[in-house]
């Protein structure tokens, strides 16, 4: 079996589609909601040309003059996790990864 992130999977492949991270925070100061916090979700899926992230929330909130301190270390902590795809947390390769679940 050879899990793939690209394509249509073919015999003896698994395609993994889609990658999602839930990020949460406290509700802002502005916000009175009972101890509610606030999330984000990202996501990346390959619609056929390529993978892309959609970004989903009810409320998050950013300091406008914290935008590259507030936003940005989301996005790229996202792109980090959608690169490794589902090896972010081992760091070992997809070969490793395939010939210890196959054992």
């Amino acid at each position: 079996m050879e899990i793939i992130t690209d394509g249509l999977p073919k015999e003896n492949q698994i395609l993994l589609d889609e990658i999602t991270c839930t990020y949460i925070q406290e509700p802002d100061c502005i916000e009175d909601r009972d101890g509610d916090f606030q999330s984000i979700t990202l996501s990346s899926r390959d619609g056929g040309s390529g993978k892309f992230i959609h970004i989903k929330t009810d409320g998050w909130s950013i300091s406008g003059d914290n935008l590259e301190e507030d936003l940005i270390p989301l996005i790229k902590d996202f792109k980090h996790r959608m690169d490794d795809e589902i090896f972010s947390d081992s760091r070992r390769s997809r070969k490793e990864v395939l010939e210890t679940n196959n054992s």
